[in-house]
């Protein structure tokens, strides 16, 4: 494995200075490739970009000459990186231990330098050490991760309103200090891997234009702690904390231990003390978001145990995406180290995950998001979903607008809803949202629609069953009535007892948290 890179700030103002004039960036790329040779890259399918840059490479093209040495880890030649570290220089690349010189005198990557485009900042460009693929066998102990799809998922679920503190928990190549960087004004960053530390300061330098850093005065904005877990920041608490943690279940027998997913801890230990022991990190009202995984042993509900990690004073709302039983978990993570690389040492490692489930006893293992905050109300919110169906990402906006709405309803003075006039919602005047549809379903010579359905196109795209009551008001909620006029109506219509009145004021409810039903605003007209 090569050394780290080196993140001297004067010299990485040149590199960038060499991308912007050759046009690294992510639209420039996927013109150049073209949409199946992009759509391959994508796959981690090299041949075809191969065949695209043949001619633009032998023109001496320095864009092709950035990918094919950065992203698909071939050698090119002097003359080229040359012209492409035009105002670094060839030398200047070496020094930054970003390229070396292969045995026939060709210049070679020795990590990965990706584009990255959000729509806050820009184009970016992020370093990471080299994939599976490009480097030709499995991943090394110590590999530091690029921008994969579970840390796109963590910032697409970040809340990103504006904080003055921010953590950055096990930062890796430091993409999330990198999207944290846009609306908190001083972001720490950890991790056990002062490998992982150097890749993350080299990047917020290398785009240091982009997040708004002084890449003279680092440390105004950005302070770098190592060591393991909460340990660097005991004593600090923070706003908002966002954390794709080593979660990764492996077998404490393992014979290889990857920093950047693993312990070595027992079962889902991390994940337990890290919930856990949150609140001592979290300013009041301060949020924290993570990726986790979790094991589940015997019938009972998949949250039975995660439910009783959190302190008191914590809330928590988990959701599962997805569970794997023992042998697809172990695949998937063995595929994600390519230990099929070597089947001898697939076959070990594969049995030694069997044995470790087997011994202790685990059924399931779930993975999915889990949001934390401490608590300032007397309510707490405690909510576990599953939910696995497509949602519609960034879901973080989302997600905060249903625990504002939480919040609301259960700090109001009046919040049971058993009775009209104990319900929160009574004198609201809401509107069911145009992202919402009905649908119904009945079977062919049915008199009447069997199965009623409400369906959100936006956030986590949820779908509920409606009954005929639920349904009559959610069709009648256009914003002229309050939502206890409505009520009362159907339930008269409907003949509803009481308790079936109290029962739709309470399903009501669950809709208006999770986007059903919003405030009415009415349209403001100009003369």
């Amino acid at each position: 494995m090569y050394p780290a890179p080196v993140a001297n700030q004067k010299a990485l103002s040149a590199l960038q200075q060499d991308f912007i004039a050759a046009g690294y960036t992510s639209a420039n790329i996927a013109a150049l490739l073209g949409p199946t040779a992009t759509a391959a890259l994508d796959r981690d399918q090299h041949q075809p970009a191969r065949r695209v840059l043949a001619q633009p490479l032998a023109q001496g093209n320095p864009l092709a000459g950035l990918i094919s040495c950065f992203l698909l880890a071939d050698p090119i030649g002097v003359p080229l990186a040359e012209t492409i570290f035009a105002q670094l220089t060839l030398q200047g690349a070496r020094d930054l231990n970003i390229v070396t010189a292969t045995d026939d005198g060709q210049v070679a990557a020795t990590i990965d330098i990706s584009t990255y485009a959000t729509d806050q900042q820009g184009d970016m460009w992020v370093a990471s050490d080299q994939t599976a693929l490009q480097l030709g066998h499995s991943l090394p102990e110590e590999h530091i991760l690029g921008v994969g799809k579970a840390s796109i998922t963590l910032a697409e679920i970040t809340p990103r309103s504006d904080v003055k503190t921010a953590l950055d928990l096990g930062t890796g190549c430091g993409i999330q200090a990198m999207h944290l960087l846009h609306h908190a004004e001083h972001v720490t960053i950890t991790d056990i891997s002062q490998r992982a530390l150097d890749f993350a300061v080299f990047n917020i330098l290398l785009n240091a234009g982009q997040l708004n850093v002084d890449p003279e005065r680092l440390a105004q904005r950005v302070t770098v702690r190592a060591g393991n877990m909460l340990e660097p920041v005991e004593g600090q608490t923070f706003d908002l904390v966002a954390t794709n943690p080593p979660f990764v279940i492996a077998p404490t027998q393992a014979t290889t231990k990857h920093t950047y997913r693993e312990t070595g801890q027992t079962g889902d230990q991390v994940v337990r003390e890290l919930i856990s022991k949150m609140d001592r990190v979290l300013a009041p009202g301060g949020q924290a978001v993570m990726l986790a995984n979790w094991e589940m042993f015997g019938p009972g509900p998949w949250h039975d145990r995660l439910e009783t990690w959190p302190g008191q004073d914590l809330d928590i709302w988990a959701i599962q995406r997805s569970s794997a039983d023992p042998a697809q978990y172990a695949e998937i993570w063995l595929q994600d180290s390519s230990e099929n690389l070597n089947q001898a040492s697939y076959d070990d490692a594969y049995a030694r995950y069997l044995d470790d489930f087997e011994a202790r006893g685990v059924t399931q293992i779930g993975v999915g998001w889990v949001w934390l905050r401490k608590r300032q109300t007397s309510s707490p919110l405690r909510i576990f979903e599953y939910l696995t169906d497509h949602v519609y990402q960034p879901v973080a906006a989302a997600w905060m607008a249903s625990v504002k709405k939480y919040d609301f309803v259960y700090s109001a003075p009046t919040q049971t809803g058993a009775t009209a006039q104990d319900w929160a919602l009574a004198n609201m005047h809401l509107v069911t949202p145009q992202w919402v549809t009905y649908e119904q379903f009945q079977r062919f010579g049915a008199e009447h629609p069997e199965v009623l359905m409400a369906r959100s196109g936006v956030g986590f795209g949820r779908h509920v069953r409606l009954d005929t009551a639920t349904a009559a008001v959610l069709g009648a909620s256009d914003g002229e009535l309050s939502v206890g006029q409505i009520v009362a109506a159907v339930a008269g219509l409907l003949s509803l007892d009481d308790t079936q009145t109290a029962a739709l004021r309470a399903e009501l409810t669950v809709l208006y948290i999770d986007g059903f039903l919003e405030v009415y605003e009415p349209e403001t007209t100009t003369s």
